[in-house]
């Protein structure tokens, strides 16, 4: 991976809400850099991609570092319930494959339809965290659906931190970070 402010401080930010007794899944696992950060700290990672190439460069990195406690699983975000319904937590760093084909990205309605599934499963403590990228038109069509979306969730059930670059030139990624600080019956 290389040197990036807003990946290194959110591996940083997930340092601090992980153990190693928790289940994480990996929304989007690109290149494996998240999945293989998730594994090495945690007890078990579910990593999601709608790319077999995706799939191969992360399985290549496991198998490099003799990781085993990852199951990777070619599939929408959107359909993480279809697999694992307990976990702590979910990351998901959107865009497009790194070295890949730029013209397959996250989009916009099945990132929201991923997110809405997720948040009523999460429990107390639970958290989903999203790297934005702007950068690019996809991207920020993501982006602008997102913010309106934030707006919408329960402020008395989740806590929603942004970092961002804002004096940062060419629209930067940036990190929302959604924390569930409460049930539903509490």
């Amino acid at each position: 991976m290389k040197n990036n402010l807003i990946l290194e401080t959110a591996h940083q930010l997930l340092s601090n809400y992980i153990t190693s007794h928790d289940i994480m899944v990996d929304a989007t696992m690109g290149n494996g850099y998240d999945t293989v950060f998730l594994a090495k700290q945690t007890e078990f990672v579910y990593a999601f991609d709608i790319q077999e190439k995706a799939l191969f460069e992360t399985q290549k990195q496991l198998d490099e570092q003799k990781i085993k406690n990852v199951k990777l699983i070619l599939d929408s975000h959107e359909n993480i319930l279809n697999y694992v319904n307990d976990f702590k937590g979910v990351i998901f760093n959107l865009g497009y494959l790194p070295h890949g084909d730029k013209s397959i990205t996250t989009k916009k309605d099945s990132t929201i339809r991923a997110l809405k599934s997720i948040l009523p499963v999460l429990k107390r403590g639970g958290f989903i965290m999203i790297v934005v990228y702007p950068g690019h038109e996809e991207g920020m069509n993501e982006s602008n659906t997102l913010d309106t979306y934030c707006k919408t969730i329960d402020q008395n059930q989740y806590k929603i931190m942004s970092i961002r670059l804002p004096y940062q030139d060419n629209k930067p990624p940036y990190i929302l970070f959604i924390h569930k600080v409460k049930d539903e019956s509490n």
